[in-house]
Order: structure tokens, then C-alpha cells, then sequence
């Protein structure tokens, strides 16, 4: 039998949030046999801009399935917004975000050598969302049941962008997936206006099942 092999992605903390738990839930995923998935993790600063003669992380996660055969890509951010994990679906060719973009990178497309704001729809044919659904409700973890098509207009944009478009660059068909989840405690500790009334927290260790059910999910 072959080894199926998954490479899951987070983020580096931003702005004023102290942890993002994105990166723990890829570092501590990574090496483990997860729903006959051997993982392996990748994590990637919260940012835009892509030095000069640099490879972009959408790039980076691309070879890296390549060298791998990876089965499946899945990569994970924080929403401050959500009301559960949120799956989705397009990543655009822009950037706007006043908070944490300075007004160099704002207003101005991820790639220059693309069409400002070029959308490119990510498939989800490969991933059969009725049983992921059904798997979050019995392990009664919050999935929206809405597919987003605004994941904003910062980094998990950003990667959902280039991942896709490099993936077209290389004629490659690998299932891959964008998630967004709530916040932790650890996460918004130095955040004392954080709208806890109105706004979900997760523990992190939830992030964990939730990437078993999501790879349970893989058809």
C-alpha cells in the first residue's frame, strides 16, 4: 500500500495577536500519521510583500508536493469573524488592508505580472463537503456551512492565490483546501478590546481534529 501523503500550511502571528494558532496546529501535526496521511508542515510569515529573487509561499508549497507526491494541500488562518472552521473557495489577485499593510504594498495586485484582481476559483470537487459536514456535527465541531468567497484581502488571500496559480503554472491537480477558524485565548491575550460577546474562541487542540476530519473528508 502507498503513503499517502498531506502537507498542511499556517501562518506566523500578526498585528497584536500573540500566537497564531495556525502555525501550532501545522507544527504540531507535522510527522504524524493523520487520517493515513503522513503530514508535513509548512509555515509562512503574515505578510504580502515577497522579497525581491524570492520564491512565493504558493511556489514554495508547490515544489514541495511535487518532491513529496503529496496527496493533499491544506492550509489554515485565523478569522477573527468566524463562526466555526469556514472553507474557502477563491483567492483574487490584490491586496487591501489598511491595518496591516503599509501603503506601499496596499492597492496594488499580489502578482504584477497578472490582471489586477484576476480571480482564480479553487475546485473543491475532490473533497466531498457533505461528509465533512456530517463529520463536524458528530464531533460536534462548528464548520459554517457556507463556502466563502472572501477570504479578505491580506496573506490568506495571498496564499490562496499563489498556491492556485502556481498549481495551473505546473499542470498539477493536487486536492487542496483553504480553512479558516476562529481565534484562541492564547491567540488575543494582548487584545484586551476583543469582542468576546460577539466573536467565537476555540481551543487550538480542536484545530487538530478538526484536519482528521477534513482529510476523512478527502475523497
Amino acid at each position: 500500500m502507498v503513503m499517502k501523503s498531506a502537507i498542511i500550511t499556517g501562518f506566523e502571528s500578526f498585528g497584536n495577536y500573540v500566537t497564531n494558532p495556525s502555525k501550532w496546529l501545522a507544527l504540531s501535526a507535522g510527522s504524524k500519521m493523520i487520517s493515513d496521511h503522513l503530514i508535513h508542515s509548512m509555515t509562512f510569515p503574515s505578510t504580502v510583500s515577497v522579497g525581491e529573487g524570492l520564491d512565493n509561499p504558493g511556489e514554495l508549497i508547490i515544489r514541495r508536493a511535487k518532491e513529496i507526491g503529496a496527496s493533499a494541500i491544506v492550509s489554515f488562518g485565523i478569522a477573527s469573524d468566524a463562526k466555526g472552521f469556514r472553507i474557502e473557495r477563491t483567492g483574487t489577485n490584490w491586496v487591501y488592508n489598511e491595518k496591516y499593510c503599509t501603503d506601499q504594498e496596499n492597492n496594488r495586485p499580489l502578482e504584477t505580472t497578472r490582471i489586477d484582481k484576476e480571480q482564480i476559483l479553487n475546485s473543491l470537487s475532490c473533497w466531498d463537503l457533505e461528509k465533512m459536514s456530517s463529520l463536524f456535527k458528530d464531533n460536534n465541531i462548528p464548520l459554517e456551512q457556507e463556502i466563502s468567497d472572501n477570504p479578505g484581502f491580506y496573506s490568506c488571500n495571498g496564499l490562496i492565490y499563489r498556491t492556485l496559480l502556481s498549481m495551473r503554472e505546473n499542470n498539477l491537480n493536487i486536492p487542496y483546501l483553504f480553512v479558516h477558524f476562529p481565534c484562541t485565548e492564547e491567540s488575543i491575550e494582548m487584545i484586551p478590546d476583543f469582542d468576546r460577546k460577539n466573536k467565537m474562541l476555540i481551543k487550538k487542540e480542536l484545530t487538530l481534529k478538526a484536519l482528521e476530519l477534513i482529510l476523512k473528508s478527502y475523497k
